[in-house]
C-alpha cells in the first residue's frame, strides 16, 4: 500500500476538516472546528490541524493544541483543563474498512504524525487521549507512547423500555420518589448554564481539586453551541434550583457531559432523576445513543454503572521527548498543562 503523506490544514480547508469529522464514526462534537477554535483562543495555545493522505484520499486527521509552559512545549490532543474528555485521531470511513487495510492506514498515520511532529514542532511533551470505541491502541504503543486504558458508559436507547428495566432497582425506586416529592426535570437557558457551571467549580473546589477553566470558554460556548448542540438539564423542585447537567447532542449520540455531584435531601436523590430524564429526552428526540462519563474513578463509576450501560474503551497516551530536560517528577506532576 502506499506511503501516508501528512500534512497541515489551512484556515481555508476547514469545510474539508468538517467534511472529513463528519465522515468518521468516532468522531465527537470536541473535533468540529468551532469547539477547536474556541478552545484554541481561551487556552493561548496554537491549533494546529493535521490530515494524512493517500494520494489524494484523506484517509485520517487529528487536531493538536501547540502550548508552551516553563519553557517546554507541549502537543496537546486535547489539552488540558477544558473538559474534553476525548480527541485524537480520526479515520473517516473506519468501520467500511477491511480489517488489513484499517490496521495499515491506522498504523501508518500514527507513525507518520509522531515523525511530523517531532520533526516540525520539535515538542517535549505530546499527549493523546483517543475517542472511544477505537480499540487498537498498538500504533502508539510501537511509536513509544506510554498507554494506559480509560472508559466511558455507553449504550443503545431506541428501546427505552429495556433501558428503564435494566436499571438497578434501587436506582428507579429513587426515581419514582423523587418526581413524587415534587422534584421536576426541565431545560435551561443561559441563568441554569452558568449555574451548574457554578457548581462544579464550587464542588471540586471543596474536593480540593483544580478548577482553571477560563469564563470566556463557558461564554464561548453557550454562544456557539446552544441551544441545539449544547443542552442545559436542571433538576427543580418548586422555584428551587437542585442540580444541573449539560449535555452534549451530536450525530446520534447524547453526551451527558459536565455537571453537578449527587445532591442527597433527606433520601431524596434528584441527580437520579435528572439522568435518567436526559436518557428519556435523547430518545424522545431521535437519539438511538447515550453516553455517560465518569468510568475511571471508583466512587463516580459506582453511582453512573447503576444505569447499566456498556463500558467503552479509549486510551490515554503520552510521550516525553527529551528525558534530560523533563524529570519524571516534574513531567507527572504537569502533566498536559504543559
Amino acid at each position: 500500500m502506499s506511503k501516508i503523506d501528512i500534512r497541515q490544514v489551512s484556515d481555508d480547508e476547514f469545510p474539508l476538516w468538517d467534511a472529513a469529522v463528519e465522515a468518521s464514526p468516532h468522531a465527537s462534537l470536541f473535533h468540529t472546528t468551532p469547539w477547536l477554535r474556541i478552545v484554541e483562543a481561551c487556552s493561548g495555545s496554537k491549533l494546529h490541524l493535521y490530515a494524512g493522505y493517500i494520494g489524494n484520499e484523506l484517509v485520517g486527521i487529528v487536531p493538536f493544541f501547540e502550548r508552551t509552559r516553563m519553557g517546554f512545549r507541549g502537543m496537546h490532543s486535547p489539552i488540558g483543563s477544558f473538559m474534553i474528555s476525548n480527541l485524537g485521531p480520526l479515520m473517516p470511513q473506519y468501520e467500511n474498512l477491511k480489517q488489513e487495510k484499517r490496521e495499515y492506514i491506522y498504523r501508518e498515520f500514527i507513525q507518520e504524525m509522531d515523525a511530523t511532529i517531532s520533526k516540525t514542532i520539535r515538542a517535549d511533551i505530546v499527549t493523546i487521549i483517543t475517542p472511544s470505541d477505537i480499540v487498537d491502541a498498538r500504533p502508539l504503543l510501537w511509536n513509544g507512547y506510554e498507554v494506559k486504558p480509560m472508559y466511558c458508559y455507553r449504550a443503545d436507547i431506541s428501546d427505552i423500555q429495556m433501558r428503564w428495566d435494566g436499571l438497578k432497582r434501587e436506582l428507579r425506586k429513587n426515581i419514582k420518589d423523587a418526581e413524587k416529592k415534587g422534584v421536576s426535570v426541565v431545560e435551561g437557558g443561559q441563568e441554569e448554564y452558568w449555574f451548574v457551571i457554578h457548581s462544579v467549580a464550587n464542588r471540586l473546589g471543596a474536593q480540593k481539586e483544580d478548577y482553571d477553566v477560563p469564563q470566556e470558554y463557558w461564554e464561548a460556548l453557550y454562544r456557539a453551541f446552544a441551544p441545539d448542540r449544547l443542552k442545559v438539564f436542571v433538576a427543580r423542585r418548586g422555584e428551587e434550583l437542585l442540580s444541573g447537567i449539560i449535555a452534549l447532542a451530536y450525530r446520534d449520540t447524547v453526551s451527558i457531559w459536565v455537571g453537578a455531584s449527587q445532591v442527597e435531601m433527606r433520601g431524596l436523590y434528584p441527580v437520579d432523576l435528572l439522568q435518567w430524564k436526559i436518557v428519556e429526552w435523547a430518545h424522545e428526540h431521535g437519539f438511538s445513543h447515550c453516553e455517560i462519563h465518569g468510568a475511571n474513578i471508583p466512587s463516580i463509576s459506582y453511582f453512573k454503572a447503576r444505569y447499566n450501560f456498556d463500558l467503552a474503551i479509549y486510551f490515554a497516551a503520552r510521550k516525553e521527548r527529551s528525558l534530560r530536560k523533563i524529570g519524571r517528577g516534574l513531567f507527572n506532576a504537569v502533566g498536559n498543562k504543559i
